[in-house]
This record gives structure tokens, sequence and C-alpha cells, in this order.
């Protein structure tokens, strides 16, 4: 524990590392398109797969539901909400009725709604309470998202609709969740199964505790609780790249699970992740191509791949490298992802950039905000950016031989990041893990696509659910 301790006060000491960016990656330069046309080749190319591929689908769901409805609470809470709050209720109390939860209210609070006799603290206290549907505790993924009819789903449900349109019902699919309300999770993705008759496979995980970072003070003096014990706060989403590592599939589908659409408006999204997995089986058979060639000593007939890979798909292999076989191996040897990028309407979130690493080779890098300096040239190219990582990436870690990679052997250790918060009022901060798709997959073979904004619909306040990805209609 001593060793653990000095290590992440090490990092806080060294403060937030920063990347120095070379430029952003622009559709044309980092960004390729993903038309019309290159969607039906690449659907085909997934479509008509080798039978014996397996998919997984990946849903890092452990996040809380609460931030969707804070806006409530503060209006529950303060004796006298702002204006902001106050107008937020007046949206949700309005569109009560287009709520997929309008289900399963009780009619006398439809009649209220209806009649508008509604007392809005009876009712947003039954939304968000445990004695009422608790939706102020429970994970994101439980909370209603969609209507079909009578019938409503969850994000975990949609997820798991959508994937099976995706690559069949022999899909696996991973969720990692919060322990605690695994019960729940299994229940509801059971009702699903009982449901539709589909029969799929899934699992579950929770974020490892041992990744878990540990509390300091302003004097970065570890902090304990009343027992002794060292307060400790999860890791950020990099910490998910143990579970990540131990799927076992030869390609996976990552999603958050806020954003997913109604099936009804999914169409474009399911098109657009069958397209980039058809992509990534297309690079991976050159790749593993060009490796096996290597060791069987034939790396003289390589060089038509590997131009291929450049004019296709924009790799970026250094022509001058292309006879060192020592050289390609080890740049085409790693897990590959591919990633869609959306154009940038101000929402949050990293976005792409090319960054030089260790090796002076240009490349493709998801930053985050915090992990730029504050020098005028490097802020300056976050305004000249033109888009954001939603986070759809499909992804393969399955080398040339069949063999699973170590994901821990790719990721950049030092592009932690430094967090700042308060614990029972007291000035808490530490250290999470670089990022999962941040610098948790920096050293991965990476290529970037631009996709249609119809694939992004995060969830990030309940209002969200409002919008036309999420309605029936």
């Amino acid at each position: 524990m001593e060793q653990r301790i000095e290590f992440q006060k090490n990092r806080l000491v060294n403060g937030n590392p920063v990347l120095h960016l070379e430029s952003s990656c622009r559709l044309g330069n980092g960004i390729q398109e993903l038309d019309d046309d290159h969607i039906k080749t690449y659907v085909h190319e997934f479509d008509h797969r080798d039978a014996t591929i397996n998919i997984a689908h990946f849903i890092p769901a452990s996040g809380s539901g609460s931030r969707m409805f804070e806006s409530l609470f503060q209006f529950i809470i303060q004796p006298r909400p702002n204006e902001e709050t106050l107008e937020f209720v007046e949206h949700f109390i309005n569109c009560a009725v287009d709520f997929a939860f309008y289900n399963k209210l009780p009619q006398r609070f439809k009649d209220e709604l209806n009649n508008g006799t509604l007392d809005i603290q009876e009712f947003i206290k039954l939304l968000l309470s445990e004695n009422g549907f608790n939706f102020g505790n429970l994970p994101k993924g439980l909370i209603p998202f969609h209507r079909y009819g009578n019938f409503i789903v969850n994000p975990f449900q949609e997820h798991i609709l959508q994937g099976v349109s995706i690559s069949g019902d022999r899909t696996h699919f991973h969720f990692t969740i919060n322990n605690k309300f695994e019960t729940k999770i299994h229940n509801s993705v059971k009702i699903l199964k009982d449901i539709t008759g589909i029969d799929f496979n899934h699992s579950f995980s929770e974020q490892h505790p041992v990744t878990d970072a540990i509390a300091f003070n302003e004097n970065l003096d570890p902090l304990r609780d009343e027992r002794g014990d060292y307060i400790t706060r999860p890791a950020g989403h990099g910490a998910l790249l143990q579970n990540l590592n131990e799927v076992n599939a030869d390609i996976v589908f990552i999603r958050n699970i806020d954003n997913i659409q109604h099936q009804s408006k999914a169409t474009k999204s399911i098109l657009t992740r069958k397209a980039m997995a058809g992509i990534l089986l297309q690079i991976k058979k050159l790749i593993h191509d060009v490796l096996l060639q290597i060791e069987e000593k034939k790396s003289d007939e390589i060089h038509e791949t590997l131009n291929l890979l450049n004019e296709k798909f924009q790799l970026e292999i250094p022509k001058e490298k292309f006879s060192d076989a020592a050289f390609i191996y080890k740049f085409l040897h790693r897990p590959i992802r591919i990633c869609g990028m959306v154009k940038n309407e101000g929402q949050p979130g990293g976005g792409p950039f090319w960054v030089m690493n260790q090796d002076g080779i240009r490349t493709r890098q998801i930053v985050e905000k915090s992990q730029i300096s504050n020098d005028p040239s490097q802020l300056s190219l976050i305004v000249k950016s033109t888009h954001f990582n939603p986070v759809e990436i499909v992804c393969s870690f399955v080398d040339y031989k069949g063999q699973i990679f170590n994901l821990t052997e790719f990721k950049n250790s030092d592009l932690y990041f430094i967090v700042r918060k308060t614990h029972n009022g007291v000035p808490i901060q530490y250290a999470e893990e670089p990022g999962l798709w941040n610098g948790g997959m920096e050293n991965w073979l990476t290529l970037f696509y631009e996709i249609d904004s119809a694939c992004f619909s995060p969830v990030k306040t309940v209002l969200d659910l409002l919008k036309p990805l999420h309605q029936e209609k």
C-alpha cells in the first residue's frame, strides 16, 4: 500500500500531464469520409463475414442517473429555485406525457397532469425518491428511455436490441456495472429475453477496486475515514481497460450506455456501426497478411499491400520504412480501433488530433480538453477543430496468430487525469487512470471516420429524452 500511495502522490506532485498537439484532425486530414456508397460497401463486407467470427458489445454502464435529474432535485431542495431551474421544471411538466415513464404513472397523476391540479413537489418526489420510482438513485441504464406502445425500454435493453440488429443473436453483450444493482439489471435483461425470445449472451463486471484512486488532502496527505480506512474514488473510465482486456471476441463494439437511439430512429446508426466493422475486417485482413509474410521472411512482397493500406485507409506508414521489416512489424502488430467522429456542434467531449509519439511518428489520438496546455497556439487548435468523439468505436485486439493482445502494454500510463472535488466538505484530489479511449488506447492502430450526427444521442439531462432520436413518433 505504501508504494501505491507514493506512486499516486507523485502523480499529484507532477501535475496534470499535457500533450503537444500537431494539429486537429479534419476531413481529408486524419478523418475519412463515410458516405452512403462507402457504407453500402462495408456493410456488405460485414454482413458476409466468416461465420466463426465472435462479436461482443462492450458498454460502460456503471454511471448514476442522478445527474439527469439535477434540476428536479434543485427544485425540491431550494427554497427559491432560480429562473433556469423553473424553466427546466416547466418544460419537464408540460412534456411529461412524452416521456417513457409516463406509462408507469398511477392514474391519479395522469389525471392531475391533464387537468392542471398536479402537486409538482409530490410528483417529482414520486419519480426520484426510494419510496417512488427511485430514478434519482438508479444507474442511468435502468431509467426508462424509450416507449413502444405500452412497453417501455431502458438503455440496457435498447443496447441489446440494437446490437442484435447489428450482429445477430450470437452476439455477446458485456456491461460494466455497479454490482449493487446487478440483480435489478439482470432481471431487466431477463424480461427482454422472455418477451422477445432472443437467445443472446450477456455478462457483467465491476470496475476493479484495485484500480481505485486514493484521495489526498491539499497537503498531499492520504485521507482516511472514521474507521481508519483510506478514502478512495473510482479512477475514471480508464480503469475499465482491465475489464475490456477480459473480453474474448474477434470484434468488439464500444459505446456508452446513454448513447442509444429508439429503434424506429436507429437505421443510420445500425448501418454506420456495421460499416465501421466492415472497415475493420478489411484492414485487419490486410495487416495480418503483411505480418504473416514478414514472419515467413517474405517481406519483399509486402510493398503493394502497404501502399494499399496508405492509399485506401490513410494509415500513414512511412514509405521510407517499407523495407524495414522490424519497423513494419512493430507498427502493424497492435490492437486496431475504428473510431466514429461527428461534426462539432458544441457538445462536450474529447476531439480528434494529430499527436507526435515518442518514436517521432504522427498518430491520431482522442484528446480531452484537460490534456491540452494553456499555450495560446495549442488552445487555438481547439477552436479550429471540426469534430469530436462520441465514443463510437469498433475494435479488435486479436493478433494474426489468433492471440489476444494484453491491452495494458499499449497504454500510456503517464496520461492520467488529476481530479479535484470535495468529500464531506473537505477538498480532496486524486489521479484518475488514463482515459479508456485516450491514454488507455494511445498506442493502438487508430483510424477516424466521419459519422452522421443521427448516430449520437447522449442523455445528459432528462429533457434530452424529448429529442427526436429518443421518441417513438
